[in-house]
């Protein structure tokens, strides 16, 4: 019992003296995006903000996401016979300037609305062995590679909850993301029982708008 209470006391305490950051300020914070289940290592970020003063943030960014999925298929629709595989993989990394206005909020809670210039590169990897991505099939070979670089921006809106001195929690989301695309050209390779055909699919520059469509992310992070 003393112990428990001695604790209860302690994060009192913590919350008592909870502080948001003032000018000349620095936070470092850890994000994951919300996911949505299978094979998915959601979006990873990590940045560090500067507070030019108690209202007005610049932030640096980086963040990575991967994606791997393997479908096996038998060679009967009994589950019996011989296997194959076909794999999926895609990547993604990406560097963010951005800038954040803090509104008064609570002596807690701190709600922002900000915006992130993105430069990023992301690739994909298909992967057949006597598979496909539809099933099983003998002897066949399938192989595909793409590569493209990405800049764009983005409106940032989300909060902090400090919920000790220097230490806090919050969400970030991405309402409305504007990106384009150079992709490279498209190498892909298939064919049965060693003889295979390469094609090259050429590449292009394609822009494109998400709004409301990317899932927002968790943080947690610490002022220095």
């Amino acid at each position: 019992m003393k112990k428990a209470y001695s604790m209860a006391v302690c994060l009192l305490a913590l919350g008592l003296f909870a502080q948001k950051p003032e000018e000349k300020n620095v936070t470092t914070e850890l994000g994951v995006s919300l996911g949505n289940g299978g094979n998915t290592i959601n979006t990873f970020g990590i940045n560090g903000r500067y507070f030019v003063n108690a209202d007005l943030a610049l932030v640096l960014g980086l963040g990575a996401a991967y994606n791997q999925n393997i479908d096996n298929f038998a060679e009967n629709t009994d589950g019996t016979g011989e296997e194959g595989s076909f794999t999926s993989r895609s990547r993604y990394t990406e560097l963010s300037l951005g800038v954040q206005k803090h509104f008064s909020g609570t002596s807690r809670l701190s709600p922002f609305m900000g915006a992130d210039l993105l430069m990023g590169a992301d690739g994909s990897h298909q992967e057949g062995d006597d598979a496909n991505s539809s099933g099983y099939i003998k002897n066949y070979s399938y192989e595909r590679d793409a590569q493209a670089l990405q800049a764009g921006v983005r409106a940032t809106i989300g909060f902090d909850f400090w919920v000790a001195k220097g230490l806090y929690v919050g969400a970030i989301y991405h309402p409305i993301t504007i990106t384009m695309q150079i992709q490279d050209d498209t190498e892909t390779t298939s064919g049965s029982n060693g003889s295979t055909i390469k094609t090259v699919n050429p590449g292009g520059i394609y822009t494109s708008l998400s709004t409301f469509g990317q899932l927002g992310s968790i943080r947690v992070g610490w002022l220095f």
